[in-house]
């Protein structure tokens, strides 16, 4: 793998190789997240190809594939068809977090197949996956946000400050091994609030890049660097400067 400066993680959300063609290599990504809507919503229908590609894309780093199937032995057979296109290093297989897939995540850590548990929106369904030995758990910060509550205040809306919360203690109180991978925040100040509870890993669409580094403060002070270099040097560059000092 390649060698970051610290142990957490930032990886690119897509579906689409093109995409992934594009940026990967242009910031220090782990790997590549994706799940079968991504892909859909490509419009392509070579799907077995598309795995290949992004498995190309994503090179020594990471690759993230998800179960199509929510039923146990749907579940077991889609990993055992991604893995058979993909090969199994390094790569990990999303598996949603409901009941049979919290049953084939424990079955499938056993055996050795590196998993991450997604769909994550509750501290329960966080605790069962990492518990289960997920890897990872994709916990899905801006879902819980936009639930609402039920009338029993449950589950049709979750808290995702106290879940992220809840579920970094247990990770840090019980020695657990595996990682929090946030996800689907909306704006930069959600970005820093993932990060700040202490998450491992981090998903982010190439959008999210795109509008970081665009953004018109970043893009007014860059060109305000350079104009006031153009302003006493014109186009001239560095090694220009140099040659000229050579040729005296």
């Amino acid at each position: 793998m390649l060698n970051y400066a610290s142990d957490f993680e930032i990886f690119l959300n897509t579906g689409d190789p093109e995409l992934a063609r594009q940026y990967i290599d242009r910031f220090p990504f782990s790997g590549i997240t994706c799940n079968p809507q991504m892909i859909a919503e490509t419009g392509r229908t070579d799907y077995l190809n598309v795995l290949r590609e992004l498995r190309a894309a994503a090179g020594v780093r990471k690759l993230f594939i998800q179960t199509p199937s929510n039923d146990y032995q749907g579940i077991l057979d889609d990993v055992d068809a991604i893995l058979s296109v993909i090969g199994h290093q390094p790569s990990i297989i999303k598996i949603p977090t409901c009941a049979d897939g919290i049953r084939a995540i424990m079955d499938l850590s056993a055996q050795g197949v590196e998993v991450c548990g997604t769909q994550v929106m509750s501290t329960l369904q966080g605790i069962s996956a990492l518990q289960s030995g997920a890897k990872y758990i994709s916990v899905f910060f801006a879902m819980m946000e936009m639930g609402g509550l039920d009338e029993r205040g449950l589950y049709g809306g979750v808290n995702a400050r106290a879940t992220y919360d809840a579920l970094t203690t247990f990770i840090e109180k019980f020695n657990c091994k595996g990682k929090i991978m946030a996800c689907a925040a909306r704006t930069p100040d959600e970005i820093s609030y993932l990060i700040s509870t202490g998450a491992g890993s981090i998903t982010l669409d190439p959008f999210d890049f795109d509008v970081c580094f665009a953004h018109r403060n970043f893009q007014g002070v860059h060109k305000g660097v350079r104009a006031s270099w153009e302003s006493i040097y014109g186009s001239k560059t560095i090694r220009q400067m140099i040659e000229e000092e050579k040729k005296g």
